[in-house]
């Protein structure tokens, strides 16, 4: 797992917001924007239509960020641990039987996790690395300029919420590449 690149440089000595520096190099008309969807990154592995696995990401703490390790990585959650019960909850409300043999990346969502931005009913897993799953979450018409995004992501609809606002946008360029900006970037 590699984290992925904000669009914006940021101010990290003030207030962490973004200003209108581009930052990266990447082709966003020939890329697809998705919606950034606000939980908790989890996998799960799949064997005929079944979870046999399902972990939750891990960030690097500050002493290995000291020693160069900057990437996070999934590590087994457990069933009986209290604080992966709403992750164990969401598996068990999603419908897992379409989905290929493999390991899936994806938001556990829903009321007891993160806050419920999207005003979910109940607990889910959305599996943001499945095309067929990611084609449900695709912005149209997206602007990539700093003014244009900061207005639309002011007022942008989430497409599986319940009349919640997006957190963010996600381009995801053929090649692999994938590059993001949020609302709270712009301290919306």
């Amino acid at each position: 797992m590699r984290k992925i690149s904000t669009i914006f440089d940021r101010n990290w000595e003030t207030n962490r917001k973004v200003n209108e520096k581009l930052i990266v190099d990447f082709n966003f008309e020939e890329a697809i924007a998705t919606e950034k969807l606000d939980g908790m990154n989890v996998r799960v592995t799949i064997r005929k239509g079944t979870v046999v696995r399902v972990e939750k990401r891990r960030n690097p703490n500050k002493i290995q960020k000291q020693m160069g390790i900057t990437e996070p990585w999934y590590i087994d959650a457990q069933q009986e641990a209290k604080e992966d019960r709403w992750i164990f909850d969401a598996v068990s409300n999603t419908d897992f039987t379409q989905v290929p043999d493999g390991e899936w990346s994806g938001e556990a969502l829903g009321p007891k996790i993160q806050g419920n931005p999207l005003n979910l009913i109940e607990h889910q897993i959305f599996l943001f690395s499945l095309p067929e799953w990611r084609e449900k979450i695709i912005l149209k018409e997206v602007p990539f300029s700093f003014d244009q995004l900061k207005d639309f992501l002011a007022n942008q609809k989430s497409i599986i919420g319940n009349d919640a606002l997006i957190e963010g946008i996600v381009w995801h360029h053929p090649n692999g590449e994938m590059v993001k900006i949020k609302r709270k970037d712009f301290g919306l």
